[in-house]
């Protein structure tokens, strides 16, 4: 899969390598220690989670690794195809490229903990709600991108929201196949 902007690219390659290499040296050094980021809110408290999703986790739904391995590799497949697709069709825009950097870095150390870490190493504590890890913010980075291009009417945004056809979309998807 080819991604045109190579800046996009080191972009990802770069967040991802920082994430890995934050949960590698925690994993080594510092997974039983425990302290205070900003009390009494945030506190650094490393932890596996072997649950593998969020929804997972809340819902205690129980599905398996397998399952979101699979899940998570489509949505990546997905999330790729459909930034070549916009690019293609509609141009390049900076906004797209940073959003497409947040969520695919995002998808990839998902993949990464699911297949290499048995789970996530979340390591971030907010007091009395949960525990997370650089990926999680990386996710969140693509939301509050997302919704800050709507709420400023971003034209790029705009043109993918007024311009996409989902037919279309399938028809290029199948097509590079």
């Amino acid at each position: 899969m080819r991604i045109e902007n190579k800046k996009t690219w080191f972009g990802a390659i770069f967040l991802i390598a920082l994430e890995q290499f934050i949960k590698i040296i925690i994993n080594a050094y510092y997974l039983h220690e425990r302290f205070a980021i900003l009390p009494p809110f945030i506190y650094f408290e490393p932890m596996f989670n072997r649950r593998y999703s969020w929804f997972n986790s809340m819902l205690e739904l129980g599905d398996g690794r397998w399952l979101h391995i699979i899940t998570v590799s489509v949505l990546t497949l997905f999330i790729c195809l459909f930034y070549q697709y916009v690019n293609k069709n509609l141009g390049s825009s900076r906004i797209i490229n940073y959003m497409f950097v947040f969520i695919f870095s995002g998808a990839v150390c998902s993949l990464i903990d699911k297949l290499f870490w048995d789970g996530s190493l979340d390591y971030i504590l907010i007091n009395g709600l949960f525990t997370f890890d650089l990926k999680d913010v990386y996710i969140n980075i693509f939301n509050g991108l997302l919704i800050i291009g709507l709420i400023f009417n971003n034209k790029a945004i705009k043109q993918i929201s007024d311009e996409f056809k989902f037919n279309d979309f399938i028809k290029y998807v199948l097509k590079r196949s």
